[in-house]
């Protein structure tokens, strides 16, 4: 557009030129300030470091028309500078950022002693927190550039003007170092940076030294999560003297089965893959999902008999036995025999022969420690004789004489799986109820948002018949199933458990057969535990040599398919 500002033909293309070139620096100057508020806009919104560098870089070179630019950033020991993203046009070199990592040597920040290497440009501006500029980097008197000079001769380039700037935080620290080499007038000759040139990339520096320090301050974060999260479930595994692996043993083989579904798992989940933060979030629920556990007693989950407490209550059944035996034995002598026999049978066992008494004693000691261990089932007729002996209950000169107090026979007469009264199983199943609320009330960050939900539903069963909720398939989402199946191959196939005996891996599998059969654990995920080799992976890293036997796959899923 052209103005009139004068009847003056030279005069007024003078002044139109004026204005040309005042309207390009307005909106070349524009562009710069919308694409550096641009920048500031991704530090908030993107968590991608490598796009926001490689924005920064794109703008850097732009606004100084910059040949050559290298960003590099500090290792987490702060001993070496590692290549974040390398840009040669000249060369047609582009790597780092969103192209992919850089496998060059890192750039040491001390040497071998210990002290600062301070003669190589990147590494004196990391040490003196200071940027550097120099016309031409050949001629930089005082700091070693042989490096350069051999890697330009090596791909027939010049590097001549170069501004190298240091990437700091709030606190002070170098996070990083950025460069910028060779800047060009329009003409692609190159020039000197000028002050303009660096007040605009230290402003560059200043960003991505934000996008650093955020994300380290980010990953920081996440590190001491995950590091409390992992303590807790220390804390807890130490509660126990038998399970004190169960909690890691569960978490890493949850891990294990969310990686290989991700790696072949596309024809039993058809378009899924768990993203980095679900990989994350699913972890974090492996490790919390016994959280709950931090409030039951140690005496019921440590109960591996049915009548232990503080100690086993077996043995005060033994004493009594044996006292009971020495009164027998004392009055056999005392009475007559039939004033002996009608003791017996009046106070012991109508079908007891008084000459056999020390047998049967002795039968009865060894029938109730056998009933006292935990089992996967107990006969109706072994309950009915534990009943029957707890009738023996007399006195005699003054003395009590019984076998069971009425809590003890409550304990002894357990019909279920395992060791444990309906009042003690209700106590651990809580456990679930406790991690929920745990976790529920912790600001979890939106990523993570479904660690207490995962964590709190691993008891839960397809069929509706889990607790503490009764979620059935719809309400359980693949994490959770995931979970479930991780904790009960877990615990079948643990020989760390007191209350019951070591199962083979064929034994564990085939009741997680039956375990889909009933509508319990989910029968995709099971056949992909199977056919994927998951459940060899976990047998031959944790369990023992001699419980791990060849298994048929066909067999175990004939359980469930048909």
């Amino acid at each position: 557009m052209k103005y009139d500002f004068s009847t003056n033909y030279e005069i007024n293309k003078m002044l139109n030129s004026v204005v040309d070139n005042i309207t390009n620096l307005a909106e070349e100057q524009l562009l710069h300030i919308k694409r550096l508020t641009r920048i500031g806009e991704s530090l908030s919104s993107e968590s991608d470091l490598d796009k926001i560098f490689d924005m920064i870089l794109e703008e850097g070179i732009s606004f100084t028309k910059a040949d050559a630019a290298t960003i590099y950033k500090v290792n987490d020991e702060a001993t070496k500078l590692e290549f974040e993203i390398v840009y040669n046009a000249t060369l047609n070199l582009l790597k780092g950022g969103t192209k992919g990592p850089i496998n060059w040597k890192a750039i040491d920040l001390y040497n071998e002693d210990g002290t600062p290497v301070n003669d190589k440009i990147v590494t004196n501006v990391f040490h003196n927190k200071r940027s550097l500029c120099f016309d031409d980097v050949y001629e930089a008197k005082g700091y070693d550039v042989s490096g350069t000079i051999k890697t330009d001769q090596e791909n027939n380039y010049r590097c001549k003007s170069m501004l190298t700037i240091p990437l700091k935080n709030h606190e002070d620290r170098v996070l990083g170092v950025i460069q910028f080499i060779n800047a060009m007038d329009e003409n692609s000759n190159i020039i000197s940076f000028t002050e303009e040139h660096k007040a605009m990339l230290s402003s560059l520096a200043s960003q991505a030294a934000i996008a650093l320090s955020n994300k380290k301050l980010i990953e920081d974060l996440e590190e001491l999560l995950n590091q409390f999260i992992r303590s807790i479930a220390g804390a807890i595994e130490r509660k126990s003297k038998y399970s004190s692996n169960h909690i890691t043993r569960v978490a890493l083989l949850t891990e294990m089965i969310a990686n290989k579904i991700n790696d072949i798992g596309e024809k039993y989940f058809p378009e899924r893959k768990f993203s980095e933060n679900e990989l994350k979030e699913l972890s974090m629920a492996g490790w919390m999902h016994d959280v709950g556990k931090i409030v039951t007693p140690e005496a019921i989950m440590d109960k591996s008999t049915k009548l232990e407490t503080i100690c086993d209550r077996i043995e005060l059944v033994k004493l009594r036995i044996e006292k009971l035996e020495l009164l027998l034995s004392y009055l056999q002598v005392k009475l007559s025999e039939s004033d002996f026999a009608d003791f017996i049978h009046h106070y012991i066992d109508l079908e007891l022969e008084p000459k056999d008494f020390h047998s049967y004693l002795e039968d009865l000691t060894n029938f109730l420690i056998n009933v006292n261990e935990g089992k996967e089932f107990v006969d109706k007729t072994d309950l009915e004789r534990v009943d029957k002996f707890s009738n023996i209950d007399f006195e005699y000169e003054g003395k009590h004489y019984f076998i069971f107090t009425a809590d003890e026979k409550k304990n002894m007469m357990i019909s279920g799986r395992g060791t444990f009264t309906p009042e003690e199983m209700k106590i651990m199943q809580d456990h679930v109820s406790i991690t929920w609320e745990m976790l529920s009330q912790l600001s979890f960050p939106k990523k993570y948002e479904n660690v207490a939900f995962y964590a709190s539903t691993h008891h839960e069963m397809l069929n509706g018949k889990g607790y503490p909720k009764g979620y059935s398939a719809d309400n359980l989402p693949l994490q959770s199933r995931i979970l479930a199946v991780a904790d009960v191959f877990e615990a079948l196939t643990a020989a760390d458990r007191p209350y019951k005996k070591a199962k083979t891996l064929t034994e564990s599998l085939t009741i997680m057969g039956f375990m889909v059969k009933d509508g319990q654990l989910d029968k995709d995920l099971v056949s992909f535990f199977l056919d994927s080799g998951l459940y060899k992976e976990y047998a031959e890293r944790f369990m023992k040599r001699e419980y791990i036997d060849e298994v048929d796959i066909n067999a175990i899923k004939a359980k469930y398919s048909g």
